[in-house]
């Protein structure tokens, strides 16, 4: 009897390991993307760029076509370097390609729970909820009353600051508008818990700038279990060491509302719609801490518009300055349209060439060129380019990609194709325009994401954004956002330029 039993058992395991190899012969049939040949065991590592990465994925993309791949011990990266690739995948097989790769420098920096981190599932659709029942197209033109007042605020700090100063007042007021969305809180002090905060996160992203690419615990998770001290364990005491900083930006924003609830002092504010909300709501499903994920989505929106925000103006900035003639062609159209007067919401149909201008910064200069994956942390704020993951195999135009695939849209690619936009590293608002003035080359869409991770905040955002750069451009009335020479005649304005243009 037990022999009987050992060979039904030899069967089954021959069964078993035929049917495994069959189903891998199957799917091994069908190439994977094309790509640069790996090493054996390590794959495509030595491959894998430490910095500029998107970049280098463009390069190879000339060599290989919009859709590449990369094997790294064991596992797969597919790079999507074009907006046709990226729409058909992540956007027509959104139900394959929603989920999330484990971010294991993100986790220790404590953002685990965050928006753009978490997987693919019931925590996400709650998450986005929370986030659209404040950010939908009703509420976000409730908040233009806010933004008007913000926006002159910001271009009567951009004519009166000093030399040097403009980074200051821009950082003040991306988190003086997202302050008042998030906890209904106005800055109007320079030593603002809130300027704190972000001036911390903003240090945070220029350390984050000094990390490689891809370090080890990208692919090997377990080594966050180290010390900081042990071999590939580096940044995994980095993350630790900053998690502070995380930390008071999950709890500071949640425990002030909550605190001015108590004396009757809350303003209205998404943290305080959905604290309500959560108080009214039944029972939930065991195991759901609606408070605990409340203050992560605080926390991901506080991060996300403060420092996409600052980043989108600060490009703004370095384009006026670059290129003074757009600047000015710019002015002539609003004094022409509007006058002496500020610009308001409904003057946004009679300024063509501002509406291309702002879409123009956009794709000049992306906000996130791969994502959190290959630029750290605080690149993940921009969730265009996080990357995404398979959770399941998939066919796309007869290549093989296999469950668990990172998929990584490279936006600053997409942005740069010179099928579609003629020499794209040249700052040209025209190009939007229609014939004979323009090529009516096509607004670029990719900067709002994919999918099922589509950016939520994009309606409130774009009202924002383009309203605040026609109220800057009014500025050259004495600023003239040109170069402001300092000693040695080099020019004040720095700001963050991503794409390395």
């Amino acid at each position: 009897m037990p022999l009987s039993l050992l060979v039904v058992a030899a069967i089954l395991v021959a069964g078993l390991v035929v049917a495994i190899f069959l189903i891998r012969r199957r799917s091994s049939c069908t190439p994977y993307p094309p790509g640069p040949l790996g090493d054996p065991i390590i794959g495509n590592l030595r491959q894998l760029p430490g910095h500029d990465a998107a970049i280098v994925f463009e390069e190879m993309g000339k060599k290989f076509g919009d859709v590449i791949c990369l094997r790294v011990l064991g596992s797969t990266i597919v790079v999507l370097n074009s907006l046709q690739a990226a729409e058909e995948l992540l956007d027509k097989h959104s139900a394959i390609h929603s989920d999330r790769p484990v971010f294991t420098l993100y986790e220790l920096f404590g953002f685990k729970n965050a928006l753009s981190a978490v997987p693919y599932g019931k925590q996400l659709m709650r998450l986005r909820q929370a986030h659209h029942s404040y950010l939908n197209k009703t509420k976000t033109s409730d908040l233009r009353p806010m933004l008007t007042v913000e926006a002159r605020t910001l271009g009567k700090n951009l004519l009166e600051c000093k030399e040097g100063e403009h980074e200051l007042m821009l950082n003040r007021f991306s988190t003086g508008v997202i302050a008042q969305v998030v906890s209904g809180h106005r800055i109007v002090s320079a030593e603002d818990n809130y300027l704190r905060m972000s001036k911390m996160v903003l240090h945070v992203s220029t350390l984050m700038e000094q990390v490689p690419a891809v370090t080890p615990l990208d692919f090997l998770p377990f080594l966050k279990h180290f010390p900081g001290w042990f071999p590939g364990a580096h940044y995994a005491g980095f993350a630790r060491q900053w998690r502070p900083v995380a930390r008071e930006l999950y709890t500071f924003p949640l425990e002030t509302v909550k605190q001015q609830r108590k004396d009757g002092s809350a303003m209205p504010s998404f943290l305080l719609e959905q604290l309500e909300f959560i108080e009214s709501t039944p029972k939930t499903e065991e195991g759901v801490d609606l408070v605990g994920e409340l203050e992560a989505n605080a926390a991901s929106m506080f991060a996300a518009g403060e420092a996409t925000t600052w980043s989108a103006l600060s490009v703004f900035l370095l384009a006026m300055t670059l290129y003074p003639q757009c600047q000015a062609r710019a002015q002539t159209e609003i004094d022409a349209v509007i006058g002496n007067r500020l610009p308001e919401f409904q003057d946004r149909e009679s300024l063509p060439y501002v509406e291309c201008l702002y879409n123009e910064v956009f794709r000049w200069n992306t906000g996130a060129p791969l994502g959190m994956f290959f630029n750290g942390l605080v690149s993940g704020f921009d969730w265009s380019g996080i990357p995404h993951r398979s959770i399941s195999d998939d066919i796309y135009r007869g290549m093989f990609i296999p469950k668990g695939t990172t998929i990584l849209p490279n936006i600053r690619a997409m942005s740069h194709d010179e099928r579609i936009y003629r020499t794209p590293t040249l700052f040209d608002p025209t190009r939007y325009l229609p014939a004979p003035e323009g090529r009516g080359e096509p607004f670029f869409t990719g900067k709002y994401g994919f999918g099922r991770r589509w950016y939520l905040h994009g309606p409130a955002s774009r009202r924002q954004q383009r309203l605040d750069s026609s109220r800057d451009r009014l500025v050259d009335m004495s600023y003239q956002t040109s170069p402001r020479l300092g000693g040695g005649g080099k020019s004040s304005l720095r700001t963050r330029c991503i794409m390395g243009c």
